[in-house]
């Protein structure tokens, strides 16, 4: 990328900053704002491409698979359907953080088990899948029993992004258990609707289709979810984790902090995701850091 590209992406996230921090001040005081200052990771929106936009991203339509590269499927259930992709050469030309490790170059391509009434168990992990295809590939018929969804072309936009008051790690960052006095909790100024409102002006504008950052969740922390789910899958015997054993609790909260967001799919005028609903890819750090795909969890939350 041209200097003068890189000079003007570095200064969008340094206003972008600057709006935060300004924020954060006008509503909180210096000390609260400091501290919630340090959680913001940044991210990249995937807005509808205009005109001469660059295109980073692709929903709906078909993969384009390398020559005989077999279409994913759950073996002795069905093909997953395909939901989009992410062109990283092309993000990355863009100068934008993710705020995660990608590939330098490629597409990542994200299936997921759809049957046209729901979504697969997350607990089985062969129901969605992360590829990691080269530039090349030729346009994939899908297969019967996989569902198809219009065809969306995005380009990339700066975002920072913060946890929501349902995240456990926001009260955890300020010493303050939630659990034991959950409305206490949200009063808290962080919390506060005048501050909330104003970095949702700042995030922009719906549908929030995103890599990397904080998800954006609809029911609750994703990576808690993802953490539940990995939890039950690894002990199958005890399949109510509504009130967990106490080994279950602790393993659970562990492992949910080794869970980021790597790509968010929003419902938008084109295709909704159940009622008005998100999909959620995610990774652990040091798997993206060493580009393995292998170890994803995939989370569907609906209104």
């Amino acid at each position: 990328m041209a200097t003068s590209e890189s000079h003007v992406t570095l200064c969008n996230m340094s206003a972008l900053m600057a709006q935060a921090a300004a924020i954060a001040n006008e509503h909180l005081d210096t000390r609260t704002a400091a501290t919630w200052l340090d959680l913001i990771r940044p991210a990249i929106a995937l807005d509808e491409a205009a005109q001469g936009d660059v295109v980073v991203a692709r929903l709906g339509g078909q993969p384009r698979l390398p020559a005989g590269a077999p279409w994913p499927e759950w073996d002795g259930v069905g093909p997953l359907s395909f939901v989009g992709e992410v062109d990283v050469a092309a993000l990355s030309a863009t100068d934008h953080d993710p705020g995660i490790s990608l590939p330098a170059a490629g597409r990542l391509a994200f299936f997921v088990l759809d049957d046209g009434y729901g979504f697969a168990d997350a607990t089985h992990l062969d129901s969605f899948r992360v590829l990691h295809l080269p530039d090349e590939g030729l346009p994939a018929t899908a297969p019967a029993g996989a569902q198809t969804y219009a065809v969306r072309e995005l380009t990339a936009r700066p975002v920072l992004t913060a946890p929501d008051a349902f995240h456990p790690s926001l009260p955890a960052t300020f010493g303050i258990d939630a659990s034991a006095d959950y409305p206490a909790w949200l009063d808290h100024p962080v919390n506060g609707a005048n501050f909330v409102d104003a970095m949702e002006r700042l995030r922009g504008h719906l549908p929030r289709h995103q890599v990397g950052g904080w998800a954006i969740a609809v029911q609750g922390p994703v990576e808690l979810e993802a953490a539940h789910d990995e939890v039950q899958r690894r002990h199958p015997a005890e399949r109510d984790l509504t009130s967990p054993r106490r080994r279950n609790v602790v393993e659970i909260a562990a492992e949910t902090d080794r869970w980021v967001l790597l790509f968010q799919v929003d419902s938008d005028d084109d295709v909704t995701w159940g009622d008005a609903g998100t999909l959620y890819w995610l990774a652990r750090p040091e798997d993206l850091a060493q580009g393995d795909l292998t170890n994803i969890r995939f989370v569907m939350q609906c209104c």
